[in-house]
């Protein structure tokens, strides 16, 4: 047992009992909004950022956090972790400490039974909930000025859900978690939009405004939208990358007129080394998320990709994108998780993949998988490492990666 058993203690029982079930099916997150209701923990709308997005959401939520702190303090939410549970939670980028984490959820458990009575029969209180609710009570305890939080993967049955916002930030829309928020991307499409009633701002990306016309959707009146940045495609670093930083940018523009935009360095896209070996490391949901210029010069300098995939992405379209943009020698970690919630069977069906071996994303033999990596590293040229969150948090840990943004400040009083 350790302090985080708790939190994922219904998750783990619902899928159990009843497998991956869509979040509409399976989810409450009325039962969160209430006990914020009960207990003042709700944010105020009017110092509130909310963030979704299929890719992107991560790094625009952090930039905005990071620039807000000149007019800070600020509360940050991240979903999921960087390299630990508690980085989730973090006040002028501090993490919050193991003691005060303990206290307020040993404080908020109680609540449990009552909650897991209001979800109904069938739902989960999801971690992301439990999450944001130690984090709404620490913010409120220390009196942050500003809010700002990543939803995980959708919005409807996530629990940014119920919140209100002064501004919202939709980055992307890509056919993930068709599974959970879909069956179609006109679903998923939906769903991240549903943000919008909400807020009182709201600053989508291109891509989105993009995929409104495919669909035959219609952006609320009130959304800007946040145009692509010039000289995309030129390889330097993956396109999403420029992207993001224009929409973090526009995002802060709207609503902190006048305050200037810095750019840390990327939390996501990482430009390191594995000994003398050149890595680049990267998550990635989606084919469509793929950069091809970039790629193509992984290619000419001889990278190696490592994948961390499991079964319910689209795995067969990346590979395809890899091959594609001459990226053909290939390696994966196969993925695996207690309740088997993270399974990488797709790598029975491309022998051309070679395995490295099982990695337990909930908890990771971090040296294990770094020997192996390390051995893998040692004929090849380079390593494009990339996967999904809960794969590149590990190989943070196994690169010794230490995310961007400001100092940490001191504690708030």
């Amino acid at each position: 047992m350790d302090q985080f058993d708790g939190i994922f203690e219904s998750y783990a029982s619902h899928f159990a009992a009843h497998g991956a079930r869509p979040d509409r099916e399976s989810r409450a997150p009325w039962a969160f909004a209430r006990l914020w209701d009960e207990r003042g923990w709700r944010p105020d709308p009017a110092r509130t950022v909310l963030v979704t997005g299929s890719k992107g959401k991560g790094t625009v939520t952090r930039h905005l956090a990071w620039n807000l702190q000149t007019h800070g303090p600020v509360g940050l939410v991240l979903s999921p972790e960087e390299r630990s549970h508690l980085d989730r939670l973090r006040i002028d980028n501090q993490p919050i400490d193991a003691a005060t984490f303990d206290r307020l959820w040993q404080d908020i458990a109680r609540h449990q039974p009552a909650m897991a009575a209001q979800a109904g029969e069938g739902r989960y209180l999801s971690p992301t909930g439990w999450f944001l609710s130690v984090g709404l009570a620490w913010f409120r305890e220390r009196g942050v000025r500003w809010v700002v939080i990543e939803g995980g993967r959708g919005v409807r049955f996530d629990e940014i859900g119920p919140l209100d916002a002064a501004l919202a930030v939709v980055t992307s829309v890509h056919g993930e978690h068709l599974k959970a928020i879909g069956p179609t991307v006109a679903d998923i499409w939906d769903d991240k939009l549903s943000l919008a009633p909400r807020a009182q701002r709201l600053v989508v990306g291109q891509q989105v405004a993009e995929q409104a016309v495919a669909l035959g959707r219609t952006l609320p009146a009130h959304a800007q939208v946040s145009p692509a940045p010039p000289a995309l495609g030129d390889g330097s670093v993956p396109a999403w990358l420029a992207t993001d930083r224009q929409i973090a940018a526009d995002a802060l523009a709207a609503l902190a007129p006048g305050l200037p935009f810095r750019w840390f360095g990327s939390p996501s896209f990482t430009d390191t080394r594995l000994g003398d070996v050149p890595a680049w490391l990267e998550p990635v949901v989606h084919p469509d998320s793929l950069d091809d210029a970039f790629l193509q010069r992984l290619a000419r300098e001889g990278a190696a990709v490592v994948l961390g995939l499991p079964d319910d992405k689209a795995v067969a379209g990346i590979l395809a994108r890899l091959r594609a943009a001459g990226l053909r020698d290939l390696a994966a970690f196969t993925l695996t998780s207690p309740v088997g919630h993270v399974r990488s069977d797709w790598l029975a069906e491309h022998p051309d993949v070679a395995p490295l071996g099982p990695l337990d994303v909930v908890f990771p033999d971090v040296a294990a998988a770094r020997q192996r990596l390390v051995q893998h590293a040692a004929s090849r040229r380079g390593l494009y490492v990339i996967g999904v969150q809960v794969f590149t948090r590990t190989m943070r840990a196994v690169f010794g990666i230490h995310l961007g943004g400001p100092e940490p400040c001191p504690p708030t009083t």
